[in-house]
C-alpha cells in the first residue's frame, strides 16, 4: 500500500488512495492519531525520549495521552521539523549520557516500527544516538 504523508510542524496526516472507492482517505492510527470533531485524524508531530541510553521513545498522540507534553521537559520534542537538516541545531539536550539532535528525532518519528505497522503506540528505538564528550 502506498501512503501519502503530510509532515507538519505541529501535526502530521497520513493518507492513502482507496482503489475500491477511487478516492483518497485519511488514515487514523490508534495510539498515534487524534480526532477532533469532524476534522480528519491528525498525528501530533511529537516525540518524547523515555531513555536515550536504551533508545526508547514515545511518539504522536501517546505523548499527550501520557502527559509527557511538558514544554520545560528536555525529553519532549515538538517543532523538531524546523531543525531537521539544519546545520545550526541550537540547544541539543544530553539525555541519559547521550546527545540527541533533531535529525535523530525526525528519523525516529518516521521509522517504521511497531506503532506505525500495527497502529499501537509502543516505545521504539532511537538510532544513531551520539555519545557526548568523545
Amino acid at each position: 500500500m502506498t501512503l501519502a504523508i503530510d509532515f507538519g510542524t505541529s501535526n502530521t496526516v497520513v493518507g492513502r488512495w482507496n482503489a475500491v472507492t477511487q478516492k483518497p482517505e485519511t488514515l487514523s492510527l490508534p495510539g498515534l492519531s487524534m480526532r477532533m470533531g469532524q476534522n480528519p485524524p491528525l498525528i501530533p508531530s511529537l516525540v518524547y525520549v523515555e531513555d536515550a541510553a536504551l533508545h526508547q521513545v514515545v511518539v504522536g498522540q501517546t505523548v499527550c495521552d501520557r502527559g509527557l507534553d511538558l514544554a520545560a521537559d528536555p525529553r519532549f520534542f515538538r517543532n523538531f521539523k524546523r531543525g531537521i537538516g539544519s546545520s545550526i541545531q541550537g540547544f541539543l539536550p544530553e539525555l541519559d549520557g547521550q546527545t540527541v539532535d533533531f535529525n535523530q528525532v525526525g528519523h525516529q518519528f518516521f521509522t517504521p516500527g511497531d506503532c506505525w505497522n500495527s497502529g499501537v503506540a509502543t516505545p521504539r528505538r532511537l538510532p544513531g544516538v551520539h555519545r557526548s564528550g568523545g
